[in-house]
């Protein structure tokens, strides 16, 4: 059994570390048709995606005497460390240096990179030039690690470990359910469309939770519902209860919310993982909905950031929508950054460097009337939209008013009862 079969998904980062292996037991056949082994491997990405279990597995397929490199002493002692170490492997080669969170080496920031340790590092990578040693190391944050240290020659090759798709999602989800008794109905594409994008980290805490909720309440097998239970809490912070409102204002949130399901559904079709009316964090009041499928087009969210306001102002007077004001600053970032990244406002913003000068204020002023201009005609094709879907937008806020949560299959169940109507936007 190759050790890499215990990373779940992410078959083309295993793939790659694969391949490296095999270049330092099998170095003949690749020098024969002039492959040189990379210099080092840099595997890099945000925290709890696995990048040190990568690592792991990759020093236990490459089989090499290993010196680990980890921050756990004082400044001079650390320094003195990390050339003792490399020393000491390029006299024992072949070896391999693993450089276990390089990004927390030193205490610098972005605007300082160059500590002696970085120093340290790339002195030590350049005296092993030529020897059998074989350079591993991961990190969190390149932003905060030299430039110098990050160039090919001393890390060729870097792999960026990214959040898990929708289909490693559901793999690692089946791996964590494996060793639990779960109910046989459970839906697992629900499962994965809610939570899809977590980190694996995330998924194992989310799954684990589930459990202790099934427990809890004595059930003999993990059902859906405990499953949601541990979403709603950890990963949107949701108290189980709601938040005590009137019988109008939850109205009001379930228009709300299902304004912004219903145009990200026609927009995308099968984009909604999740929608709720509960709150998300402890004392607010208001739902949300979770995207699991990128939309085609970035300003699509501007449309969805609208639906909210627009699908309860079908309802109710435009004074009683309250609570829309984060919805609609959004929309107006997102309308600001596309009109001035693409010029609209005219080319006196950026200079042939691509550097912002500071501008006027009768230019942001002139900006700023074109930014509520498209604003408005978002919002009246947002309102055409949800009109010409009228039966889905009222059973889909009907059904969040009896179940509070709706799934993937719940969102496509109600879907297909109502008859779409496709908007050209």
């Amino acid at each position: 059994m190759s050790a890499f079969e215990r990373i779940i998904g992410y078959d083309t980062i295993k793939n790659e570390l694969m391949q490296i292996c095999d270049m330092i037991h099998n170095r003949d056949i690749y020098e024969k048709l002039g492959a040189k082994l990379p210099q080092g491997v840099l595997i890099h990405g945000e925290p709890g995606l696995g990048k040190t279990l990568m690592a792991k597995c990759f020093i236990e397929e490459c089989g090499l005497e290993t010196y680990t490199i980890r921050r756990n002493r004082g400044n001079d002692d650390f320094v003195g460390l990390i050339t003792d170490v490399f020393e000491k492997a390029k006299e024992n080669a072949p070896a391999l240096i693993f450089l276990d969170d390089m990004d927390k080496f030193a205490n610098e920031d972005q605007a300082h990179r160059n500590a002696e340790e970085y120093v340290a590092v790339q002195s030590g990578i350049d005296e092993i030039e030529g020897y059998d040693v074989f350079v591993l190391a991961t990190a969190n944050d390149l932003d905060n690690l030299p430039y110098s240290l990050l160039r090919s020659g001393r890390f060729d090759r870097k792999i960026e470990v990214r959040h898990p798709s929708e289909s490693d999602s559901r793999a690692i989800i089946e791996y964590f359910l494996s060793d639990k008794k779960v109910d046989k109905n459970l839906n697992l594409d629900d499962l994965a469309k809610m939570i899809c994008y977590s980190s694996c980290a995330d998924l194992e805490v989310i799954l684990n939770q589930a459990a202790i909720n099934s427990a809890f309440e004595r059930k003999k097998k993990i059902e859906i519902s405990d499953l949601v239970k541990a979403v709603l809490c950890m990963q949107y912070d949701s108290p189980n209860n709601l938040t005590n409102a009137s019988e109008e204002e939850l109205h009001k949130i379930a228009l709300h919310e299902a304004g912004h399901l219903v145009v990200s559904e026609i927009l995308t079709s099968g984009s909604v993982g999740l929608a709720s009316i509960r709150t998300q964090g402890r004392g607010r009041i208001g739902g949300f909905i979770h995207s699991c499928k990128d939309h085609q087009r970035s300003l699509y969210r501007v449309y969805i950031a609208l639906a909210g306001k627009a699908a309860v102002e079908l309802y109710y007077s435009e004074e009683s929508t309250g609570g829309c004001e984060h919805d609609l600053y959004r929309a107006a970032d997102m309308l600001r950054e596309s009109m001035s990244q693409g010029a609209l406002f005219g080319f006196g913003l950026f200079d042939v460097s691509g550097r912002r000068y500071d501008v006027s204020a009768n230019y942001n002023a002139t900006s700023e009337v074109a930014v509520q201009t498209e604003l408005e005609r978002y919002m009246i094709k947002t309102r055409e939209i949800l009109i010409k879907n009228r039966l889905f937008l009222e059973k889909t806020a009907e059904a969040l008013l009896e179940k509070e949560t709706l799934l993937f299959s719940d969102i496509q169940k109600i879907r297909k009862e109502a008859e779409i109507v496709e908007v050209a936007v």
